[in-house]
């Protein structure tokens, strides 16, 4: 019985795309933009979770001030335990809800590294709200500093981290879109629907 000269892979065999000879997929590099954007996103979901046992303290003080001030204008006592049960339930909310953010920003930092330009949107239009919302914050408190420096001065550490974590979330945001990232977006776009092997 005489042997096919062919000894495979025969076409069937191959992806759509692929004929015999050809080389297979080439892995697809990663600019150094993209990777340094990554570790920004990374950095900017993983900070907030600083902040927690802080902001818990300030919320419960807030909270005592609060139910101070509405016992005093009713002239009446509050139910017990009411001041504790609400207590008890800020700490816990506000890591859950901070670890629901930090969930979110990192897969959109893998969705980054892996050349998501959909992605790359979505996490521009948040960074947008998010500069927004830091200039907005700027400008209140300026409006109130000479009510708001005492309480700037004790929450400094507070307003540092947020201002970093919001720089870090901007600069990744430049990052994505200089020349070599559109590159990579592009390039990954074109090898994810088969034009590139």
């Amino acid at each position: 019985m005489t042997q096919s000269p062919h000894s495979g892979p025969w076409p069937s065999q191959l992806p759509t795309g692929a004929f015999p000879g050809m080389p297979g997929p080439r892995r697809l590099e990663r600019p150094g933009t993209v990777n340094a954007a990554f570790w920004c996103l990374i950095a900017s979901a993983v900070l907030p979770l600083l902040a927690v046992p802080a902001q818990a303290q300030i919320a419960q003080n807030s909270v005592n001030t609060t139910l101070a001030e509405v016992a005093i204008r009713s002239r009446q006592s509050l139910p017990p335990g009411l001041a504790e049960q609400i207590q008890g339930m800020i700490e816990p909310t506000l890591w859950v809800t901070t670890l629901v953010f930090a969930a979110i920003g990192i897969l959109i930092a893998f969705g980054i590294r892996s050349g998501r330009n959909w992605v790359r949107i979505l996490q521009t239009v948040f960074a947008a709200l998010s500069a927004l919302s830091a200039l907005l914050g700027i400008i209140y408190l300026f409006a109130l500093a000479p009510i708001m420096v005492n309480q700037f001065f004790s929450q400094a550490p507070l307003y540092l981290l947020s201002a970093t974590t919001t720089t870090a979330y901007v600069v990744a945001t430049v990052l994505e879109w200089l020349p070599p990232s559109n590159f990579y977006f592009a390039t990954a776009a074109a090898a994810r629907r088969g034009y590139i092997r």
